[in-house]
C-alpha cells in the first residue's frame, strides 16, 4: 500500500552515516543521553544529538566555504555562537519546537 501525500510529507527519509569519534566525544554524547534519561526519563541517543547539531548548523547558515581543517570549522562555530547569542537562543527554541512537532506527528 502506497502512503498518501500527507504521510510522505511527514516522514523523513533517513540515511545511515558512519562516523569515527574519539573516546572523549563518545563519552560526552553518552553523558548527554544519560543526563536526559535520568532528569526527564526520555531516551536521547547519540544519533539525535548529532542530528540536532546538524540542524542547528543549517539554521545558523554555517558554510564550508574556505575551510581547510577541523580547527577552522571549530573557530567559525565559536565565533558564530559568541557573536549571536540571542540568535543561538532563537535557533535553539526553533529546534525544540520542531522536535515537539515531530514527536506529536509520530504519536498522533
Amino acid at each position: 500500500m502506497k502512503p498518501n501525500a500527507a504521510q510522505s510529507e511527514q516522514t523523513k527519509q533517513l540515511h545511515r552515516v558512519v562516523t569515527f569519534l574519539d573516546r572523549l566525544q563518545v563519552d560526552y554524547l553518552d553523558k548527554l543521553g544519560k543526563d536526559a534519561l535520568f532528569s526527564t526519563g526520555a531516551k536521547f541517543p547519540r544519533t539525535k544529538v548529532i542530528s540536532a547539531l546538524i540542524d542547528l548548523l543549517r539554521k545558523a547558515n554555517v558554510s564550508g566555504e574556505g575551510l581547510r581543517s577541523d580547527q577552522d570549522l571549530e573557530e567559525r562555530l565559536v565565533k558564530k555562537l559568541a557573536a549571536g547569542l540571542p540568535e543561538a537562543k532563537r535557533l535553539a527554541g526553533e529546534l525544540v519546537e520542531d522536535s515537539r512537532e515531530s514527536a506529536n506527528r509520530v504519536r498522533g
